[in-house]
C-alpha cells in the first residue's frame, strides 16, 4: 500500500473513527422488570439487553466506573481529541454527546491530575521550581492546571468573533464556543504535560520545554479550528494568529489587573490595562471586519 493510500485512509479515520451497533430484532427479557423487548435497552427501566448475572466483569466495571471509563471512556475521548481534535469537537456540537465523556468533567478531572504531576511530581519530587516574575506568574506556578484552563477560555470570545459563518457551522453561538474552549483547554494540558516530560527525559531547559509546548499548542490549535470550521489554510491562519494575539493581550490584561489589585499607586498599570484591552478591542474589529469582507465576496 502506497503512502498516498495510506493517507487517505487515515483521513477517512479522521471524519469517521467508529460504528455504532444497531438493535437485533432478537427478543429479550429484562432481568430488571421482567419486561420483553426488542433493542439494546429496556424501554421500561433502561438496563442494558446484554446485563447478566454479577461476575468479575461486573467488579471491573464498578471500578472503572470511578472514572467513567466503563461508559464514553475518559480515556478513549483524550486519544480521540489527540488523534483527530476538530472532528471529534465537531461531532459534539452537532448533538453527537454520547461519543464524548463529558467535557466539563473530563477538564476538571484531567487539571486537577496535572496539578498533581506539576506540583508534586515536578516540584517536590524532581524539584523544578519555576521563577515567578508578577503575581499572575505566581500564581500559574503554584495552580497549573488552572492557568491553563484560565489561557484557553480567554479565547472563547475571538472564536466567536473570527470562525462565524464557517463552511462547516452557519452559526456559531456562545454556549458551542465555550464547548470548543474546553476541548481545546483540555488538549493544551495535555501537550505541556507531554512537553515538559519530554524535556525531562531528553534533560532539556525549562526554556526549551515551554517553547516546545507553544509550537505544539499553536499547530493543535491551527490543525483543530481547520477540522472544526472547514476555512482553507490562509483563512484558517490569519483568523488563528488574530486569535492567539488577542489571547496573549488578554493574558497580559489579566496580569496588569492582578498586579494593580496588589499595589493600586503604581502608574502605569492603568495605561497598560487600557492598552491591552484597547488591542484586544481594536483586533475583534479588524477581524469582524475582515470575515464580513471575506464572506460578502465569497
Amino acid at each position: 500500500m502506497d503512502l498516498k493510500h495510506r493517507l487517505k485512509n487515515i483521513k477517512n479515520w479522521q471524519h469517521q473513527s467508529y460504528e455504532f451497533h444497531f438493535a437485533s430484532d432478537e427478543e429479550h427479557e429484562c432481568l430488571c422488570c421482567g419486561h420483553r423487548y426488542k433493542g439494546n435497552f429496556c424501554p421500561c427501566c433502561s438496563q442494558k439487553a446484554g446485563a447478566g448475572d454479577i461476575s468479575w466483569n461486573s467488579v471491573r466495571k464498578g471500578v472503572m466506573e470511578i472514572w467513567g471509563l466503563s461508559n464514553r471512556s475518559l480515556i478513549y475521548s483524550l486519544w480521540q481529541l489527540i488523534v483527530r481534535p476538530g472532528h471529534f469537537i465537531s461531532e459534539y456540537l452537532r448533538g453527537k454527546f454520547q461519543v464524548s465523556f463529558p467535557p466539563v468533567k473530563m477538564l476538571f478531572l484531567v487539571a486537577i491530575l496535572y496539578t498533581l504531576i506539576y506540583y508534586w511530581l515536578f516540584q517536590q519530587v524532581l524539584n523544578l521550581q519555576v521563577e515567578a516574575s508578577s503575581a499572575v506568574n505566581l500564581w500559574d506556578a503554584k495552580n497549573a492546571g488552572w492557568s491553563r484552563i484560565v489561557l484557553s477560555l480567554s479565547f472563547l470570545f475571538p472564536t466567536w468573533v473570527l470562525f462565524q459563518n464557517s463552511p462547516k457551522f452557519s452559526h456559531l453561538s456562545i454556549p458551542k464556543a465555550f464547548f470548543i474552549a474546553v476541548f481545546m483547554s483540555i488538549l493544551e494540558i495535555m501537550i505541556e504535560l507531554f512537553a515538559y516530560s519530554l524535556g525531562l527525559l531528553c534533560g532539556a531547559s525549562e526554556d526549551v520545554n515551554a517553547s516546545l509546548g507553544l509550537l505544539l499548542f499553536a499547530a493543535y490549535y491551527f490543525v483543530a479550528y481547520r477540522q472544526i470550521f472547514g476555512f482553507g489554510v490562509w483563512g484558517t491562519l490569519w483568523r488563528h494568529a488574530i486569535m492567539m494575539v488577542c489571547g496573549i493581550f488578554l493574558w497580559i490584561f489579566f496580569d496588569e489587573f492582578i498586579e494593580y489589585a496588589v499595589t493600586p499607586d503604581h502608574p502605569l498599570r492603568i495605561q497598560s490595562i487600557l492598552l491591552c484591552s484597547s488591542v484586544v478591542v481594536l483586533l475583534l474589529l479588524l477581524g469582524y471586519i475582515l470575515t464580513k469582507f471575506t464572506r460578502n465576496r465569497h
